[in-house]
């Protein structure tokens, strides 16, 4: 009897011990699972672009302008947002003075399918929309600030490592009028590199 009551403590002993340890385990996959899953999206991209300006200015190609930097949060949603900055130099600007505009914004992107790799989009084609400001600068005669829209259509595909990504996305965007600035639409593609952190 005291054979079998010693034995039924030493096992329940060491399932009440292993239960901690298991359950310490599970804590430690799960926290290093979430730590080590990325949480921002950072890139650059260059562009090509066809640019229409109003006021009689007509359209001019733009190559490898504007130049983007990006810094996405990512969610485990469909949904994530992104801030951007691009800087562009225009010989011909508005007509006859050279431009250099600086234009910050925010864009949301939604991820139209689930794909693979980190949070599901690799591969996966997305939609963004966004809004922005033009900050521009006339060569000698002053800054002027615009407003604009834009949207575009785009997907990450692997590069290299798994935190590596190309980024193509073709977009459009318009400009409204402000100042000594016209209305500008645009429609271009660019190509970007991201990586994960």
């Amino acid at each position: 009897m005291v054979k079998v009551f010693c034995g039924a403590l030493l096992a329940g002993s060491l399932v009440v011990l292993a239960r901690p340890a298991s359950a310490q385990h599970h804590a430690t996959t799960t926290s290093t699972t979430s730590a080590s899953s990325p949480k921002y999206e950072l890139g650059a991209d260059l562009a090509t672009q066809f640019v229409s300006r109003g006021d009689g200015l007509g359209g001019a190609v733009q190559f490898g302008a504007p130049v983007d930097v990006r810094w996405g949060f990512l969610t485990k949603s469909p949904l994530h947002f992104e801030v951007r900055a691009s800087l562009a130099y225009d010989s011909k600007g508005t007509g006859t003075d050279a431009t250099l505009t600086f234009a910050p914004g925010v864009n949301a992107l939604y991820s139209l399918k689930r794909g693979t790799g980190t949070h599901g989009l690799m591969g996966a084609p997305y939609v963004t929309g966004g809004l922005g400001l033009n900050l521009v600068k006339f060569g000698a005669t002053g800054t002027d600030t615009q407003f604009g829209l834009g949207a575009g259509l785009g997907t990450r595909l692997q590069a290299g490592g798994g935190n590596i990504a190309w980024r193509p996305e073709g977009y459009l965007t318009y400009s409204f009028k402000s100042g000594n600035l016209p209305s500008a639409f645009a429609i271009g593609v660019r190509m970007g590199l991201s990586l994960w952190h």
